[in-house]
């Protein structure tokens, strides 16, 4: 590992629990507003540009990334006459940079809020096919916690892992991908997959249903995130492939095609939820048995940088468990 990146890593506990300077350092604990500087150096790799966006000077702009350097004791930016572009160490400083600001930026809002209010923010993020559950217990807690403000958003599951990392989020309720350094997770349900045909096909018949006993059929799945990937490996277990006469990325456009007896489709249960399935059956697809494991994560340091939102995951795991099972 080259020489700056180990020197960055030795100094960045220190810019996130700013402590007092280094007896040593001539330099004072970075602030936010050289931060600020930092990530639009990085954003548009210009001084010029930087400066005007941040509304100062670029000397100014310029001694605001020297300081930061200096503190570090790395060099954060290669400089040419025509281009800034970042070094291998300020690339592993940005997303640490942006999550600190992200955080800044909440904790402002969230003192605002407290002070005229009295209320603590929690921002929670979930998938599409779990904000009906987590609305309803959100509307629960609300009822019984006078002294939190409740933020409820949806996206995609690694949209939401991008808000988490960066601050934007405080929790999240999504799909277990791949392991995360800094992030905590912990079991809600899992959600299985299951076949969606016409109520009159012959796989219909059947429950439960093999995968290899698809094979001949124009099978729709959503290609893309987790589904996606957990459809296409059991499909490749089993010799199948997608169909490319019907493709679909909405859950009403998949019931409707199945529904019309032109592909059968799979999809995870909770999706059913709430659709209109009287043209379709359901039949839960084993060999493999593939579920989606529904997860609820936070940062590892939550309960440093936001004690409330902390304490509240123990209160909506199991409330979104019994949720989800109802």
């Amino acid at each position: 590992m080259p020489a700056r990146s180990h020197a960055l890593k030795a100094a960045m506990p220190e810019i996130l629990t700013a402590p007092a300077p280094r007896p040593a350092a001539r330099t004072q604990a970075i602030s936010l507003r050289q931060l600020r500087f930092f990530t639009a150096l990085a954003d548009t790799g210009n001084f010029s540009r930087a400066a005007e966006r941040m509304i100062v000077s670029q000397p100014a702009l310029s001694a605001g990334i020297r300081q930061i350097e200096e503190h570090l004791g790395v060099r954060l930016f290669e400089r040419s006459t025509h281009h800034v572009s970042l070094t291998e160490a300020g690339a592993a400083f940005l997303p640490h940079a942006q999550r600190l600001l992200k955080t800044a930026d909440n904790a402002f809002v969230d003192m605002s809020d407290a002070a005229a209010r009295g209320k603590a923010v929690v921002r929670i993020g979930a998938i599409p096919s779990v904000v009906p559950a987590a609305a309803e217990v959100v509307a629960r807690l609300s009822d019984h916690l006078d002294d939190v403000s409740f933020h409820l958003s949806d996206g995609k599951n690694d949209t939401l892992f991008g808000s988490l990392r960066t601050g934007a989020l405080d929790i999240v309720v999504g799909v277990l991908g791949r392991a995360e350094a800094g992030l905590e997770a912990t079991l809600i349900a899992e959600d299985e997959m299951l076949l969606v045909a016409p109520k009159d096909h012959p796989l219909s018949a059947s429950t439960p249903l093999a995968w290899s006993a698809l094979e001949g059929s124009e099978i729709v799945h959503f290609v893309g995130g987790s589904i996606g990937e957990l459809c296409s490996a059991a499909m490749r277990q089993n010799n199948l492939t997608v169909s490319t006469r019907y493709r679909v990325d909405q859950v009403g456009s998949l019931v409707g095609l199945a529904g019309s007896g032109l592909a059968v489709g799979v999809l995870p249960r909770l999706y059913t939820r709430g659709l209109d399935m009287d043209r379709v059956r359901l039949v839960p697809l084993v060999q493999p048995q593939i579920k989606r494991k529904l997860m609820l994560f936070h940062r590892t340091k939550l309960h440093e940088e936001h004690p409330r939102a902390a304490a509240l995951c123990a209160l909506l795991v199991p409330a979104l468990r019994d949720q989800l099972a109802s």
